[in-house]
């Protein structure tokens, strides 16, 4: 099965110098409809104005990520620039680093995935999506390949496709795999996504060639369990 969520279609709210456009249903937004898919609780892509500032959050059992998509995000002192995705395992309970973003504002993704186990010591780590006309893998389970250590059966894919890049797409029916366009537009299964929009698949295999546009494309890839 498919389902396919635009960017347009996301719940939007604002607070301060921070809007938050939501896949699933998060803080001020609530959709009965998308409460989640799977493990992956929560998809939020904030704008940041410059200089804006993020306080920390107490946070327990659940597994963070925040890919930098456009600017610069400061966290705890240390900058990350785009392409750069940091990782916090809130297992018994974690404090989210403070986060200010650059000069010119910031554009991130953040992702929060359900762990298969609870009250694990926290943990954190830092890593950099470059696959070119290629998937790279960022994290894994359990730090697989020496990407980042999700504490769940969940890989995060990456890649960035020059316009007109073809890159070979399998999905296997035992597992939920979710599709986002990061920037430019890429077409795969019938269905063509600009940036912000998603594609998410379950009890449904595919084997697909994903194509990009003239733009080009960016795209991450989340598999988790089934």
């Amino acid at each position: 099965m498919k389902v396919h969520r635009p960017a347009d279609q996301r719940g939007r709210t604002t607070h301060g110098a921070r809007t938050r456009l939501c896949t699933f249903s998060s803080g001020d937004f609530h959709d009965p409809d998308w409460l989640g898919f799977g493990a992956l609780r929560q998809l939020n892509e904030d704008h940041l104005l410059p200089g804006a500032t993020v306080p920390t959050q107490r946070v327990a059992n659940m597994e963070l990520l925040t890919l930098v998509l456009d600017g610069t995000l400061v966290r705890d002192g240390v900058a990350l620039d785009a392409g750069a995705l940091a990782w916090t395992g809130a297992g018994h309970a974690s404090d989210t680093p403070v986060e200010t973003a650059g000069a010119e504002g910031a554009r991130v993704l953040r992702i929060a995935i359900q762990p298969d186990r609870v009250n694990l010591p926290p943990a954190a780590g830092i890593t950099r999506a470059a696959g070119v006309d290629r998937w790279m893998l960022l994290a894994a389970p359990e730090g697989a390949e020496d990407r980042l250590p999700i504490r769940q059966q969940a890989w995060l894919r990456h890649a960035r496709l020059a316009p007109g890049a073809r890159l070979d797409v399998t999905l296997e029916a035992t597992q939920r795999h979710w599709l986002q366009v990061l920037h430019g537009s890429a077409a795969v299964a019938d269905h063509t996504l600009a940036a912000g929009d998603a594609l998410g698949v379950h009890d449904e295999a595919i084997t697909a060639d994903l194509v990009a546009t003239p733009d080009g494309a960016e795209l991450l890839l989340i598999t988790l369990p089934g």
